[in-house]
């Protein structure tokens, strides 16, 4: 059973019915439709080449980090981390894992890795999304990390700030974009520093609110190699009624921009975006993707942009968009292109998954709280600066 500290166990209710409202965003109309596809057109018109691309890039990560009051960029952390409970399955193995992302503030999630190799293998970030009510520990995740560790990567799947054993605050948070943006470029370093792991080859995928942290971190940092955002790229920016982990701060407003401009701000990494016809993705092939792959053709790399389409299914992870993003990782990242075999995954109860709880309580000088939160974020400022990769 959880155990939180006195002030984080106020909040826990509260935080899970916003969680659950928060569930519904990516699937609601988003008001801002019409000027992001107006925004488009108007870049369209500039004609960027790569040059001009990779200016754009870096007017975008700054606008970014500003507006996520990350601005410049930190050097600093892990602090430190906590590990727990590994378990041996068929080919690859679980362990529980928490990051020190800021000073007694923790991102926390479970490790999958293959069994020992000769030679190391990619990593793969996996960030959960707006999937009500287990996030992290659902099935379908724990099958996507597992499959993926069985194929030879080894994934970090983490926790959204608010959900799971992830309490320190709600996830409500007015920092909460930010928050997670910092937990995101601090699993990536911890991933990039694990033994067994080729720092060139690291990859990263999630859907709905997953998809989104995807999307921002491969627009931030150049060590995401090859990511796949999934069912989450449709004309929006930041507007009212999304969950403050996606708008609620104005990482969009300085540069004028969008999701689909970010997107193809990627460019020339590797990028597979999985889109469906029964949620708000419906018409991206048609909207979004062409605007994507002209940037890529700007690096004479088209082929490098993917849009795999699923006309007749919903807003979810299912098998179908698993395995078409099993077939581009194994690609990118020189995996082993297997079938996935759920008969040879374990799936796990959450409690068994939790990094904190009752036996596991969180180490001594843990912060609880948004003005605890928002008092570390603060101190990053002082912290020495580092330009955004």
């Amino acid at each position: 059973m959880l155990s939180f500290c006195p002030s984080c166990r106020r909040s826990v209710a509260a935080a899970f019915v916003l969680a659950m409202i928060a569930a519904t965003s990516a699937t609601s109309a988003r008001c801002d439709r019409q000027a992001v596809l107006s925004q488009l057109a108007q870049m369209d018109r500039q004609q960027r080449d790569a040059a001009a691309w990779d200016k754009r890039r870096v007017q975008l990560r700054e606008g970014f980090l500003k507006g996520a009051g990350l601005w410049p960029l930190p050097k600093q952390g892990p602090r430190s981390v906590v590990r727990h409970s590994l378990r041996a399955h068929d080919g690859y193995t679980v362990e529980n894992v928490a990051i020190e992302t800021l000073p007694g503030f923790y991102c926390t999630g479970n490790l999958y890795r293959p069994e020992p190799g000769e030679r190391s293998g990619p990593g793969i970030l996996c960030p959960h999304g707006h999937f009500k009510p287990l996030g992290r520990f659902r099935s379908d995740q724990q099958i996507r990390c597992a499959h993926l560790a069985r194929l030879g990567a080894t994934v970090f799947s983490y926790s959204m700030v608010g959900w799971q054993d992830s309490r320190q605050t709600t996830h409500d948070d007015p920092q909460v974009l930010a928050l997670q943006t910092w937990n995101s470029l601090k699993a990536l370093d911890f991933l990039s520093s694990l033994d067994g792991v080729d720092p060139q080859r690291i990859g990263m995928t999630g859907a709905s609110g997953g998809g989104t942290q995807t999307l921002y971190l491969s627009l931030l940092d150049d060590r995401v190699r090859a990511s796949a955002p999934v069912v989450i790229l449709y004309p929006w920016s930041a507007p009212e009624g999304c969950c403050r982990c996606e708008g609620g701060l104005p990482i969009m407003r300085e540069a004028h921009t969008n999701c689909i401009e970010f997107s193809a701000a990627v460019a020339p990494r590797p990028q597979l975006i999985v889109s469906v016809g029964l949620d708000q993705t419906y018409d991206f092939p048609q909207v979004g993707f062409p605007f994507i792959r002209r940037a890529y053709e700007a690096y004479h790399a088209a082929s490098q942009a993917e849009n795999v389409h699923i006309a007749k299914e919903q807003h979810d992870y299912g098998p179908s968009k698993r395995g078409a993003v099993y077939l581009f990782l194994a690609r990118h990242l020189g995996m082993r292109a297997l079938p996935e075999d759920p008969s040879r995954i374990a799936i796990e109860e959450p409690t068994r998954m939790e990094v904190f709880n009752a036996a596991h309580p969180l180490p001594a000088g843990a912060i609880c709280g948004s003005a605890a939160v928002a008092k570390a974020i603060a101190s990053l400022r002082t912290s020495t600066p580092v330009r955004a990769n």
